[in-house]
């Protein structure tokens, strides 16, 4: 990609952007979080968008540290907390234990970890990549649901509206600032998916 040359302000402002986006994403699944808390129940909801924030966070983190990426690193380093508190709490009040979820999460941190170790952020990135799309996407778990209901009762609003919020963010600093495909090749994937999303809710209304 031929890199634009944009005035400091601009650059400035994308490196904020992202960041503040992806906190206010990680403040939509607390929110989240919060109402699992208060209903002492997960209702309809799935335990992978926050299964897929934690995961993403720490991939991210080791990802930011190597490149020695600020703007990457540290709202990442905020999500490991915020990812692993609201899963915490979808399990507490879940009927059932995520096994499989744990087991592909605890395998995919390992082996991040293991690439930290090794140095290897080509790697690590590509694999962030993926948890990033998936990350996304993941509140369309309930699509299927919410396109046989004609409902988006199980579609949190304010999840998909910073999911998008963020993807865009992310493209931008990634392909302008950064230059970097392993940021905006994800990012870019998942504005389709959390477009997509915020497309549901204007076919099927805001659930009451």
């Amino acid at each position: 990609m031929v890199l634009v040359t944009l005035p400091e302000p601009i650059i400035a402002g994308l490196k904020v952007a992202g960041p503040a986006f992806f906190l206010s994403m990680q403040g939509s699944s607390i929110q989240t979080a919060s109402k699992i808390f208060f209903n002492k129940s997960v209702g309809e909801l799935s335990a992978v968008p926050f299964a897929s924030l934690l995961t993403n966070c720490v991939i991210w983190t080791f990802y930011g540290y190597l490149r020695k990426d600020n703007t990457v690193f540290l709202p990442n380093a905020v999500g490991i907390l915020a990812g692993a508190g609201c899963l915490l709490t979808y399990q507490k009040y879940s009927t059932t234990f995520q096994k499989n979820i744990y087991l592909v999460i605890s395998s995919i941190i390992l082996l991040a970890t293991w690439l930290l170790s090794k140095g290897n952020y080509q790697l690590l990135g590509s694999i962030g990549c993926l948890i990033a799309v998936i990350l996304s996407g993941s509140p369309l778990v309930t699509v299927g649901k919410v396109l046989k209901t004609k409902s988006t009762a199980s579609l949190p609003f304010s999840v998909s509206l910073s999911t998008w919020l963020n993807a865009l963010s992310w493209t931008l600093y990634g392909a302008l600032v950064a230059n970097d495909p392993l940021i905006y090749g994800p990012n870019s994937l998942g504005l389709a998916l959390a477009s997509f999303q915020l497309a549901l809710f204007g076919i099927f209304g805001f659930a009451k």
